[in-house]
């Protein structure tokens, strides 16, 4: 922004001036039902205070002025206002020729006024100068082009009147003073108001980031609820938890450079990330070289079961493709079981969702007696699939920390 205030990107400033405008609305308003209510007093007391010739010009300027401005007022509220910035010098252009005819009205009147036409025009200008530096909300060159037009106006009108020149320059030297005034007025009021807008902007960029970030490692849902200071903790009755994990990764480990198998970690969790993403998997997080997602959380479909395995069964297949790409030995073990975890958020710094319970740990067991490119499930993901022929028979195999459980394999 430079001493004419104004940003250097257009879509920003038209910004500004839709939001300026929209913030300063309500109290343009107000000046216009003030100025309206102070014509209409003027209209009242004029019978007092003026001879009967003079009332029906007054009456009919006051009457003008207030229509005029109620007209502003419907204005101010519309849509229009809010994009189209030439009204602003449309309706003091119209406020300007009101008052000038108000004062060629009061002209003859000075016995009764007791203040001559050419003081009464001082007073006059410095009013509207300053009322129009107020209300010409972020449209400062507007307003100058407006008010050096006015004031160019009046020096003509001061040339042709029959009084002295140091009257003149007096005179002149007033409605300059007020015209200052308000230009400062208005330019500070717009330099002060653009910062408010940059800074704003500023801010609301940086909390949209932050807010990226945070959708990035929790749930949407879980982040709204994070920031309204609420503490996360949830149950679900019937959770399809699944893992994945790398077949052999300690044997891949010791044959590929730590550089290699990097690269090759990241494509598998790269993979994993966009197959959760098409059939509505939320991923947990990764361990390791294991994949852990859950289906009917809080932040996955409800599907359960069943979209879990389309996800198992992608993943496996695109895993089949990199391990076909890069000629190496790569291959997949993933274990389902199904029922009831409790989520939640812990802790103050690195937030996650994370999820607990029984149904996470037999997920993880079931997932160790996969067959390599294989899916094992337990009969409560079976019996929430509906069965299906592509399964083998059941055999009750004892796992770990577990015991006795029954599972069935998946070929893929």
């Amino acid at each position: 922004m430079g001493l004419i205030n104004r940003f250097d990107s257009i879509a920003q400033e038209q910004d500004y001036v839709r939001s300026e405008r929209t913030v300063r609305r309500p109290a343009l308003r107000v000046l216009t039902v003030i100025a309206g209510i102070i014509f209409l007093g003027f209209s009242l007391l004029n019978p007092l205070l003026f001879p009967a010739d003079l009332l029906p010009l007054l009456n009919l300027v006051s009457t003008g002025m207030i229509v005029a401005l109620a007209a502003a007022w419907y204005v101010i509220g519309t849509e229009f206002y809010l994009r189209w910035r030439w009204l602003d010098p449309l309706m003091f252009w119209l406020l300007a020729v009101c008052a000038v005819v108000l004062m060629r009205a009061l002209a003859g009147s000075e016995a009764v006024t007791q203040t001559s036409f050419l003081v009464m025009t001082v007073i006059n200008l410095g009013v509207i100068f300053v009322f129009a530096a107020v209300a010409f909300v972020a449209n400062l060159r507007w307003y100058l082009v407006w008010a050096g037009v006015m004031m160019a106006i009046y020096l003509a009108f001061l040339a042709n009147q029959p009084i002295g020149l140091i009257a003149r320059v007096y005179m002149a030297a007033n409605v300059a003073m007020f015209l200052s005034f308000a230009i400062f007025v208005n330019w500070s009021l717009d330099q002060r108001a653009r910062q408010v807008f940059a800074a704003n902007r500023a801010l609301a960029a940086e909390q949209a980031r932050t807010e990226e970030l945070l959708y990035n490692v929790l749930p949407q849902a879980v982040a709204a609820r994070l920031r309204a200071g609420e503490a996360i903790a949830d149950s679900f009755a019937d959770v399809t938890v699944i893992f994945a994990d790398i077949v052999g990764f300690s044997t891949l480990a010791k044959q590929l450079s730590p550089g290699h198998l990097v690269k090759l970690l990241n494509r598998f969790f790269l993979l994993a990330d966009r197959c959760a993403e098409r059939h509505g998997v939320e991923k947990v997080k990764t361990i390791g070289d294991a994949y852990l997602a859950v289906s009917g959380g809080t932040a996955s479909a409800e599907q359960g079961a069943r979209d879990a395995i389309n996800f198992a069964r992608e993943l496996i297949g695109e895993m089949r493709k990199l391990a076909a790409e890069t000629n190496v030995d790569i291959r997949l073990r993933v274990g389902l079981h199904t029922g009831p975890v409790v989520g939640g958020v812990v802790g103050s710094s690195r937030l996650a969702y994370d999820y607990w319970g029984d149904t996470m740990n037999i997920a993880s067991r079931i997932e160790s007696v996969a067959h390599p490119n294989g899916i094992a499930v337990s009969s409560a993901t079976f019996f929430q699939l509906g069965g299906g022929a592509d399964f083998s028979e059941p055999e009750v195999l004892v796992l770990k920390g577990v015991g006795e459980t029954e599972v069935r394999h998946l070929a893929c």
